[in-house]
């Protein structure tokens, strides 16, 4: 089953009905294509791609966006530019006028969005200094420890219905990011939907086994996934939650709140290592 981004604020906050026939889990927003980035992930430093930011702007989307295809389109770049901008912050639900759904936008806007994640992966880089920090860890884990990994993975997207960005730990200091947005519990192990920046339009299958000591993809190579930026996905929660009325304004966190999370987030990604 899946589900258009909402067009309404009613549409938007049926994902916090207590009725669960009548409530849109976030994770089924992910299972429809016109949710998804129209473009695979580029450019960055040194052509390298910016896989990380690519994510985290997918996952505020499904968490944050509301289109509205009957307003007009932006008149000027600089409006569109805006949008985008807040996309990226995470910080409030954003309307998209003039377009019916996010892949059109991305389609549309590809040049200034892709101009955006660059600059988002500049800031991170220079500016704070620290995602770089976790670049460095291992492809392969006793079976034991990739077991509990996946259990807390299981919790956290099985259980507790939220949206996984987890960096992928390649080989060197080379690392990649993905979404989780469905899991299935085995008796060997678990089934994982999978959004991958390389490949955007869809969700993939990827199959866990009790016992594997890595996870392993052709062109990656061994690696072994790591749950990060959880207080990101909590901020953009209570985002909307705070739209819809669930807390009060004074839930919603300030800019230096923000920050402050988002480097615990990335102090919490080097020391798990």
């Amino acid at each position: 089953m899946a589900s258009p981004l909402p067009q309404t604020k009613r549409e938007f906050c049926a994902r916090f009905k207590a009725e669960s026939g009548q409530r849109i889990d976030i994770q089924e927003l992910a299972l429809e294509t016109s949710n998804l980035f129209s473009f695979k992930n580029n450019g960055g430093l040194m052509n390298g791609g910016v896989c990380w930011w690519h994510s985290r702007f997918q996952r505020n989307i499904l968490y944050l966006g509301l289109f509205r295809p009957s307003l007009p389109k932006p008149s000027t770049e600089a409006e569109t530019k805006k949008l985008i901008h807040l996309i990226r912050l995470g910080s409030g639900v954003v309307t998209i006028p003039g377009y019916a759904n996010f892949s059109d936008f991305t389609e549309e806007n590809k040049n200034l969005i892709q101009a955006e994640l660059n600059s988002w992966q500049i800031y991170d880089g220079f500016i704070l200094g620290t995602w770089i920090d976790g670049l460095k860890g291992q492809t392969k884990l006793p079976a034991n420890e990739l077991s509990k990994l996946m259990d807390q993975v299981y919790k956290y997207v099985g259980i507790e219905k939220k949206i996984a960005w987890e960096k992928l730990q390649l080989k060197g200091i080379t690392s990649h990011a993905w979404l989780i947005v469905d899991i299935k519990k085995l008796d060997d192990g678990y089934d994982l939907g999978i959004i991958d920046s390389n490949n955007p339009r869809m969700s993939t299958l990827y199959s866990y086994r009790t016992g594997d000591e890595s996870f392993f993809v052709k062109g990656y190579g061994d690696f072994i996934p790591y749950l990060e930026l959880k207080r990101e996905e909590e901020r953009i929660t209570v985002a909307g939650e705070v739209f819809c009325g669930m807390k009060g304004i004074a839930s919603q966190s300030s800019p230096k709140a923000d920050m402050a999370a988002y480097k615990l987030d990335l102090e919490d990604a080097k020391n798990s290592r």
